[in-house]
């Protein structure tokens, strides 16, 4: 029985959900920020501090999958209202942390509401607006989580320094995505139509997930590699520029210079996809990019920024591109499908931080830097063949 979807003339639903997104995200730079005060606090090693960050790649890997295969079955958006609250309250809570065992509570606090937040995020997305402009709704609705990211490490120094390391700057964090939490009750009751009578069961997740990955996996293979880089750099660079004796200050500017560019090329991605094929673009960025990340990890001062922002701009041009893709392919499990290219590439490059932080107790962090620089070349090969293979069937 097919799912009927009820489509607004005015898209208010889209423009909520991308507020969300930006609400949810806002957060997601509090690890990287904090991370170097953590370090120093606790006397933690590198290998000691990805571990933290894999721990929510694990709990990406679980829970996003089954968030989508819920959010698949039933109609309420409640991951959408409780994900950003449990963000929001771990973010706040990671300066506090007096032991590492705290801190592995609060990131799994952190984690746990983003992997439950993003599945029926992304597949929302394509029960609020026409089908025929998915991907432009969905780079609208990344732009929303791109944006709330980029201004995550300026507004974890802004919480930080007015409210400082206690109670009060989780509770001041929680405001927004309360106020968020209200928009979506008022106004998405629910996103679609009940599905077909199905009852949720271990059975019915394996299935649904396994269908779904193996159609998708080239795409989730390159994601994971994607997001790896990124979150790559992003983790190990404010570990650098501590190193060197920079501040917390100096830190989240950095970040937010990095990822400032990342807030309009997703809609540039889009836009290219559409005229040129989504294939082309996607290998484009993904080609391009390391000829940026690996310079800036050996440069210093501006020429590094620059670069950095260049590189980290080609690989999110494309979130929206390999998520249209996914849900294209999959459209009867859109909330799945955009868990495995989102959350199960991200929990499990996530996970890779570990290993890679004990390489950097090894090696270093400019070397670690490079490597994550270089990591968008490795899928193409898989990807390109995959490609030609489909070319020819078709």
């Amino acid at each position: 029985m097919p799912i009927h979807i009820k489509r607004p003339p005015i898209n208010k639903r889209l423009l909520i959900l991308s507020l969300t997104h930006f609400l949810n995200d806002l957060h997601a730079a509090f690890l990287p920020a904090f991370m170097p005060l953590i370090v120093s606090r606790l006397g933690i090693s590198y290998a000691q501090a990805g571990i933290l960050r894999s721990l929510s790649g694990v709990l990406h890997i679980i829970v996003q999958p089954m968030a989508g295969y819920f959010s698949d079955i039933f109609s309420r958006p409640y991951a959408i209202i409780v994900g950003p609250i449990m963000s929001a309250l771990g973010a706040g809570l990671l300066p506090t942390a007096p032991s590492y065992g705290m801190a592995l509570l609060i990131v799994g606090l952190w984690g746990f509401g983003s992997a439950v937040y993003h599945p029926l995020g992304y597949g929302s997305v394509g029960y609020v607006g026409d089908p025929v402009n998915l991907g432009l709704f969905i780079a609208i609705f990344s732009i929303g989580g791109i944006l709330g990211a980029t201004l995550s490490p300026l507004y974890a120094i802004f919480l930080m320094e007015s409210f400082g390391a206690g109670l009060l700057l989780p509770l001041a964090a929680l405001v927004p995505v309360l106020a968020g939490a209200l928009l979506v009750i008022r106004f998405i009751p629910t996103l679609k139509a009940e599905g077909p009578s199905e009852s949720p069961s271990p059975m019915g997740f394996l299935r649904s997930f396994r269908s779904t990955f193996k159609s998708i996996f080239p795409l989730w293979l390159l994601c994971l590699c994607r997001d790896t880089s990124f979150e790559g750099v992003r983790f190990f660079l404010p570990l650098l520029i501590a190193s060197r004796g920079g501040s917390i200050v100096q830190i989240g500017t950095v970040l937010f210079w990095i990822s400032a560019i990342g807030t309009i090329s997703p809609v540039i991605g889009g836009r290219l996809a559409d005229r040129f094929g989504a294939r082309r673009i996607i290998m484009a960025s993904m080609t391009l990019a390391p000829f940026f990340l690996v310079p800036a990890a050996l440069m210093r001062g501006f020429p590094s920024i620059l670069f950095y922002m260049t590189g980290n701009a080609l690989l999110e041009a494309i979130l929206p591109v390999t998520n249209a893709a996914a849900q294209g392919i999959a459209p009867q499990a859109r909330s799945t499908a955009a868990s495995i290219v989102t959350g199960l590439s991200f929990g499990l490059a996530g996970l890779l931080l570990a290993p890679i932080g004990a390489m950097a107790d090894i090696f270093g962090l400019t070397p670690v830097l490079v490597f994550t620089g270089m990591l968008p070349f490795f899928p193409l090969p898989v990807f390109w063949t995959m490609w030609k293979q489909e070319k020819r069937q078709s």
